[in-house]
């Protein structure tokens, strides 16, 4: 005779019945004398044994997290070491903006004093109907006249002004005259233009926050702050000329920005770690020669 096969409803319900089928756990003495019991299942069981299993996940985690134990976990980084790195990326980007700007700050100078462009900032325009390649230059009298006279010139040989022999100085021409200058600012001088001893502008000594204003019409090519010159402004005019106003305690304009003669662009005070007095330092400079301003401008 065929055996019958139990249903799965029927092994369901023995499997549940034993799950829940208490065990007497007794703990006796050598004599057998019962000292302690339990009454105990299998669902019992593995029902403590998983919180058991969960407390101890949750006190390892809870040690790892909040002690100095954490440190020795394999692939941990310690927060001091992701602070120093964030510190370092930030100093490193401060070092690279500051490089670019001296970088900025001398051609811009280099530019502004001998009346160039640079390069970078030069876009020739080339026509594509003209052969570059084959094209002929020709002196002209008037420029081989003009050669002629900048060579036997002494480019180190100055004149009672301060002014390069054999440069033309457009400040002493009929079109200009002082009245066309306005004075930086409203004080006196405490020292005077010197080119031997490098002195190469005047020091005007005014009253704390005074307005500084521009001597012409010009654009702002560069401003920085230095610790020996405090906020610094340089003006580029028509005629390669070049106006400097250094020791400002704050300026009112930045590079680019075109300005009016006699336009406000800045406050004097004592901005320079190594000055101790309120004033403005004012240079003039023409294709890259300083000049002496009480020569043109009336403080």
């Amino acid at each position: 005779m065929k055996k019958q096969r139990p249903s799965i409803k029927k092994i369901w319900k023995k499997a549940f019945t034993d799950v829940r089928h208490k065990y007497r756990l007794s703990v006796t003495d050598e004599n057998f004398h019962e000292k302690l019991s339990f009454k105990l299942s299998s669902l019992n069981l593995w029902t403590l044994l998983a919180l058991g299993s969960l407390i101890v996940v949750a006190i390892t985690m809870v040690i790892i997290i909040y002690t100095p134990i954490r440190q020795y976990v394999p692939g941990y980084i310690k927060r001091e070491f992701v602070e120093q790195s964030i510190n370092d990326r930030i100093r490193l980007d401060s070092l690279q903006q500051q490089l670019e700007a001296q970088k900025l700050m001398l051609r811009t100078l280099n530019a502004a004093l001998t009346g160039s462009i640079p390069e970078d900032e030069i876009q020739p325009i080339h026509d594509s109907l003209r052969d570059y390649h084959n094209i002929e230059y020709r002196r002209s009298l008037e420029d081989s006249l003009l050669r002629l006279e900048i060579e036997n010139a002494d480019p180190y040989t100055l004149d009672a002004s301060g002014t390069q022999l054999g440069s033309s100085d457009p400040l002493r021409s009929g079109s200009s005259e002082k009245s066309l200058f306005y004075a930086p600012v409203e004080g006196h001088i405490s020292q005077k233009f010197d080119y031997q001893k490098h002195h190469l502008g005047v020091d005007i000594e005014t009253e704390t926050n005074a307005v500084i204003k521009a001597v012409l019409d010009g654009n702002v090519v560069f401003t920085s702050w230095s610790p020996d010159n405090g906020y610094i402004l340089i003006l580029q005019h028509e005629g390669n000329l070049t106006s400097i106003y250094a020791s400002s305690s704050a300026l009112f304009k930045r590079s680019g920005d075109f300005v009016t003669a006699g336009e406000a662009i800045g406050m004097t005070g004592n901005s320079s770690e190594l000055r101790h007095t309120n004033g403005l330092h004012f240079e003039l400079w023409y294709n890259g020669s300083p000049m002496d301003p009480e020569n043109y401008i009336a403080f």
